[in-house]
């Protein structure tokens, strides 16, 4: 069987794992600034909730934000979690196919009903 390496757990950014942080931080990827009402409106989120996760990213040194009217942008750092997170996440799908493809050969062939 395929080895599985633990290290695939710990390349992952945790803040980045819950996908609405992860789209957040792809919308802004370009790192300019962008609408907080145009991410809002990209995502269907209410304002409660959207605010909620920026305040996430922003804490972590992920996003920066600006007043009136409310922007959003993408720091360095932000940039490079989110790429080293999606590389990370390549990996562990690449390596979940290998294993379903790996575990799906070995079972016998299915005769037809």
């Amino acid at each position: 069987m395929t080895p599985i390496s633990p290290t695939l757990r710990t390349d992952l950014d945790a803040l980045l794992l819950q996908p609405v942080r992860l789209f957040i931080a792809c919308l802004l990827a370009d790192t300019s600034w962008r609408s907080q009402l145009a991410v809002q409106q990209a995502l269907g989120l209410p304002t409660p909730d959207l605010e909620l996760h920026i305040e996430f990213l922003r804490a972590a040194g992920y996003l920066r934000c600006r007043a009136e009217p409310r922007e959003l942008r993408l720091t360095p750092l932000g940039l490079n979690r989110l790429l080293e997170h999606i590389g990370a996440l390549k990996t562990v799908a690449a390596t979940a196919g290998a294993l379903v493809a790996e575990v799906r050969g070995a079972l016998p062939a299915e005769s037809p009903p």
